[in-house]
């Protein structure tokens, strides 16, 4: 059987077409016929998909009966095991028994041994589970037996004797032949004592072993189970079944990890004859004391009703699915073959061009009715196509008309969104650039206001306004320094250009560097004679070569070369584009070359970002090398980085050669401060604050800040030191920590402090967190905690502590 797929295709008018006037053919797909697998073929497939769950579902049940039969065979091992336990403890508490006795019998206490003798002899009649009985003292020799013996026999060396002696109490042996009986039995043995209380001897049974292997024969085991019972070192006392073979050898050294611990248990072992087994074991360790008693089920008998039904019920899947096959086979040639032989027929005639033969399937219920429906209704709809087709003649046209005017509209709003995309990427750079900074100026800004707030409020202290308003400048020119290496990184900084000797400029950072770079670092400067006056700014070239100096000196960290050097550069019109785009002209190019580790491919590309920094956290800002570009930039210059692993940098600066009446440009002023605020209240109580900060002003204006607002305040430089203090037991009520430190950040050091503080009030202190930082420090810390931003006034930070400790004292439960 075969089927076919028609596809119909219509030819615009002026086409022609064999044996038809209508502009219309029909057509089998690959070359008018493409003849696709045997439906019985992707049936049978169906079928075997269909098949799949039952498979899985049958696997299911087969894994699942064998967890629970597994689970059935545990339990039931565990069980016998407790049952064969329970009775040989109570063949041992029979024993002791016996012995408590004859050890407090009066033949025994006043070593009379005829009396003794009958004694011991009527117990071996009454108990035939004894081979052998005797009273032994203390040196050894047998005092008493039920029969006669050698009185030169000696048991000192027996362990059964030993360790009764020893232990004053119960003992049982290990696997022995008795010396008078020569049969195999273990000794159960206990001391007693003269009317004094005094150990005068030892009272010993032997328990039969033959009899011992008769009482596992009368337990009610499973088929296939075995039971087996050894002394503490393995050596098999008593087994069922088979009990003569096995009694006297030791268990596998394999097997030896069952005789450890003092608990019951389940392990998979393989039995003596090779058989996989269940073995439940009861340790010597457990009662009764010094026996060791397994016993183990047969796995593949405990399966084998499982495995039987399984294999059944696999059996009954493969019979159903070869039914189902061969009714599938059956039900094809009757169901689909005489449907589609009509339908290829009809599209034979199709392909003649007689459209009016029906396909004969419209009265069908099923399927192939709705197919037959289908295509005679085709014959219709192909004269609606051909008016169709040529109004979107028409229409192609009108758009091939306009079709200019729209590819102009179509570049237009493209260009418009590539710019949307541009301006999108410079304000993200412009926030990443925003969010760097905030954290070092928000410090300096904490510095002055800080500083200003406690001068205002010690007018009278003139060493300590002294010494506070130093803070305050050094933190203004510390933010000025920023100011301008930003406006130079941004090429919106004022530059007074002037006319440099390159050569003496060298010469005299030569002297400098000597000083500041370290010993380790080799300084050689190389400059050609007769070199040309430089046109810059001296300070922003200055400023520009110690900070690639510095970067150097940071890449040879066990020290290295240096080399500075100066020569002239011209670049000719029309010549070959210059690698940093520097238009044509005379240029003074300054070298600076390390010989360090370099930097790979992806490190240079990212290396005149702004704060980008390959250096430990506050040793780097990352302005160094956009500074210098941007300074490069506004004079009219350019900068260029060349580097590779192992291999030294070289940073390329290129300035303008000087004219000989160059001219100055001047530098503007920078704006007065501001006034800063009034000076804090007073806090309504007093309680010790840990103020934690790595910028030293910054951490000395707030311990100032808060001892003047009658605070006790101690004072940490990083993470490490704050716990040390608390870890030191330091009284310490609200801790005050910043948040970006090197090593340990400020959520972590107030994680680890509430740890070892529970409850302890917490303010974290940021320049710049921004939404994200904020929320994950509300996520991670569990005690009493507040957020706030530098700067923030002296009477915030004391509202908050002090709202802080309220809140804390509320929650303290009353004495």
């Amino acid at each position: 059987m075969t089927i076919y797929f028609l596809e119909v295709t219509a030819f615009p008018e002026g086409t022609s077409c064999k044996n038809t006037d209508k502009h219309l053919c029909f057509r089998l797909f690959s070359a008018k016929v493409i003849q696709l697998r045997r439906i019985q073929t992707k049936l049978f497939l169906i079928v075997l998909v269909a098949m799949v769950p039952a498979l899985c579902i049958q696997a299911y049940t087969e894994f699942k009966a064998r967890q629970i039969r597994q689970q059935l065979v545990q339990d039931e091992a565990l069980r016998l095991v407790r049952l064969v336990a329970s009775e040989q403890q109570q063949i041992v508490e029979g024993a002791e028994q016996v012995l408590n006795v004859i050890a407090s019998a009066p033949a025994v206490q006043d070593n009379d041994p005829e009396p003794c003798q009958r004694m011991l002899a009527n117990l071996l009649k009454q108990a035939p589970r004894y081979s052998s009985t005797g009273v032994v003292g203390l040196d050894g020799h047998l005092r008493c037996a039920p029969f006669p013996f050698d009185q030169q026999l000696d048991v000192s060396g027996r362990d059964f004797f030993a360790r009764a002696v020893r232990s004053g109490g119960f003992v049982i042996s290990g696997y022995t032949v008795g010396l008078v009986s020569k049969r195999p039995a273990i000794h159960m043995a206990k001391p007693f004592r003269d009317a004094a209380g005094k150990v005068a001897g030892v009272v010993v049974v032997a328990l039969d072993l033959d009899w011992l292997g008769q009482q596992l024969y009368r337990l009610p085991l499973p088929p296939g189970a075995t039971a087996l019972v050894s002394d503490r070192n393995g050596v098999m006392l008593a087994r069922y079944p088979e009990g003569a073979r096995f009694v006297g050898q030791s268990m596998p050294p394999k097997n030896h990890f069952l005789l450890e611990g003092d608990q019951v248990g389940l392990a998979l072992v393989d039995s003596l004859d090779g058989r996989p087994d269940m073995k439940a074991f009861s340790p010597p360790g457990a009662e009764p004391k010094g026996l060791f008693i397994g016993v183990g089920l047969d796995r593949d008998l405990s399966f084998a009703e499982v495995t039987e039904a399984n294999l059944v019920g696999l059996v009954l899947i493969v019979l159903a699915l070869a039914m189902a096959l061969a009714t599938t086979a059956f039900l094809g040639r009757r169901l689909l073959g005489r449907p589609v032989r009509q339908l290829l027929a009809a599209a034979a005639r199709w392909r003649t061009g007689d459209l009016a033969v029906p396909t004969g399937l419209a009265r069908d219920s099923g399927e192939f009715g709705q197919l037959g429906i289908a295509f005679d209704g085709m014959a219709e709809a192909l004269a609606g196509r051909e008016r169709t087709l040529r109004e979107s003649e028409a229409v192609l046209r009108s758009l091939t008309d306009t079709l200019e005017v729209r590819v102009r509209e179509e570049i237009a709003a493209r260009e418009s969104a590539q710019a949307r995309a541009a301006q999108a990427e410079r304000m993200q750079a412009l926030g990443l650039l925003a969010g760097g900074i905030a954290h070092d100026f928000n410090n300096v800004l904490q510095a002055v206001g800080g500083a200003a707030s406690l001068i205002e409020r010690r007018a009278h202290d003139e060493a300590g306004v002294r010494r506070l308003a130093r803070i305050a400048i050094e933190a203004a020119g510390r933010g000025s320094s920023v100011t301008r290496r930003l406006l130079a990184f941004g090429r919106r900084g004022d530059l007074r250009a002037e006319a440099l000797d390159a050569a003496a400029l060298l010469h005299d950072l030569r002297e400098i560097f000597a000083h500041t770079l370290g010993a380790g670092i080799e300084i050689d400067i190389r400059v050609k004679p007769g070199l040309a006056q430089v046109l810059a700014d001296k300070g922003q070239l200055e400023i520009a070569l110690v900070n690639l100096a510095g970067n150097a000196r940071d890449a040879m960290p066990e020290g290295g070369r240096l080399i500075l050097a100066a020569e002239r550069d011209v670049i000719a019109p029309g010549g070959k584009q210059h690698p940093a785009g520097l238009a044509p002209g005379r240029y003074v190019r300054f070298c600076v070359t390390d010989t360090g580790t370099g930097m790979d491919a992806s490190t240079l590309a990212r290396a005149g970002q702004p704060f980008f920094t390959t250096k430990a956290m506050g040793v780097g800002t990352g302005l160094g090398l956009p500074m210098a570009k941007g300074f490069a930039d506004q004079s009219g210059g350019a900068l260029s980085i060349r580097s590779s692993p192992g291999k030294g940098t070289t940073v390329e600066l290129w300035l303008p050669e000087a004219a000989p009446a160059a001219k100055l440009r001047g530098r503007a002023a920078e704006p007065a401060a501001k006034p800063l605020a009034p000076p804090a209240g007073e806090p309504r109580q007093s309680a010790r604050v840990l103020v934690v900060d790595d910028e030293a002003m910054v951490r000395d204006v707030l311990s100032k800040q808060l001892e003047d607002a009658g605070y006790d305040v101690l004072v940490a430089a990083d993470g490490d030191r704050a716990l040390a203090l608390i870890a030191a037991e330091e009284a310490v009520d609200v801790l005050v920590t910043d948040l970006s430190m090197p090593g340990m950040n400020g959520l972590a050091v107030i994680r680890a402090a509430q740890e070892r503080r529970p409850g302890l009030p917490a303010i974290l202190l940021t320049g710049y967190a921004g939404d994200g930082a904020a929320l994950a420090a509300g996520g991670s810390v569990a005690g009493a905690f507040l957020l706030l931003r530098k700067p923030i006034p002296m009477q915030d930070l004391i509202d908050r502590i002090q709202a802080l400790l309220e809140a804390r004292a509320c929650q303290e439960p009353v004495a």
